[in-house]
């Protein structure tokens, strides 16, 4: 199979993020939602995240030109997708809001059209149940940023083919990614990691055995990575965060997965991260 058109579904973080590096790559790539105003705001952050690297030298001028070049947007879901050879869906991280994407898509593409879902923890198997093509029906699980993070799981769930594997193991090396393969599980692989890195520094919070800075800063420095627990959950979002754990903690019942209070109450008063511009930090620290 020959992937020419792909169709980016929701232009937040993930989806803008992923529409860049298929694009870059040189594939005609649309990315579609549901307001003209979400796609305008997508489009500027692919625009400025181009231009960053332009500013540090690693594309050139024209390289840039050439990815937006490549850049469709739309609001009209059938139009966007009726011709795609790839599909990556990227909206909210709930199966409410995942399944009639699916329903759609089932009844919009052409029948080899694979549909890929960029969801975190929602079993692939069940976004397949949605179409009649779940050997067709995949997981392409991207991080972000989405166009400096070179992993991507590729999740297979009981029904996807073994074809639907091999071309998407391909479209993912194509674009600069390394790619994983892993069994339709909840939370995969990273996201059975991640979210109890995140519970588990609120845990420490609210007990009070030091305080956010200091937390994320020992983290930092005895692990060697690049942020500390907090600062984790402000670039991934405080609401993601809860709902990877929770998804997780419905389907196992394993309590080391129950959200934190304090994670719940952040989303409650709207704390989300980074991407409303207000969560841990500055709320109870002094970044």
């Amino acid at each position: 199979m020959t992937i020419k058109k792909v169709c980016v579904v929701g232009s937040g973080t993930m989806g803008n993020g992923i529409t860049q590096v298929v694009a870059q790559a040189g594939y005609e790539t649309t990315m579609v939602d549901v307001k003209q105003e979400f796609v305008d705001k997508g489009m500027n952050a692919v625009k400025a995240s181009l231009g960053k690297f332009v500013e540090r030298g690693k594309i050139g001028q024209g390289d840039m030109d050439k990815a937006l070049a490549n850049i469709r947007t739309s609001t009209d879901l059938k139009q966007a997708a009726k011709d795609a050879d790839y599909v990556i869906e990227a909206v909210f991280e709930r199966a409410d809001i995942k399944l009639p994407v699916f329903q759609q898509l089932e009844e919009i593409c052409p029948k080899n059209t694979i549909l890929a879902s960029n969801t975190s923890g929602i079993p692939i198997g069940l976004l397949a149940s949605a179409t009649k093509r779940p050997d067709k029906v995949i997981g392409m699980h991207f991080f972000s940023p989405v166009p400096m993070m070179r992993g991507l799981e590729v999740v297979k769930s009981l029904l996807t083919s073994e074809e639907t594997v091999k071309v998407s193991l391909d479209f993912g090396k194509s674009i600069g990614k390394e790619t994983v393969v892993v069994k339709d599980s909840p939370g995969f692989i990273t996201n059975r990691i991640i979210p109890l890195v995140m519970n588990e520094g609120a845990k420490l919070l609210e007990e009070n055995l030091a305080s956010m800075e200091d937390i994320d800063k020992i983290v930092r420095l005895s692990f060697n990575w690049p942020m500390g627990p907090f600062e984790l959950c402000d670039l991934v979002g405080i609401d993601v965060g809860v709902d990877l754990l929770e998804g997780i903690y419905q389907q196992t019942g394993w309590e080391r997965y129950k959200p934190a209070p304090l994670l719940k109450r952040m989303v409650e008063i709207g704390y989300l991260g980074r991407k409303v511009g207000k969560g841990f930090y500055p709320l109870f620290g002094t970044k």
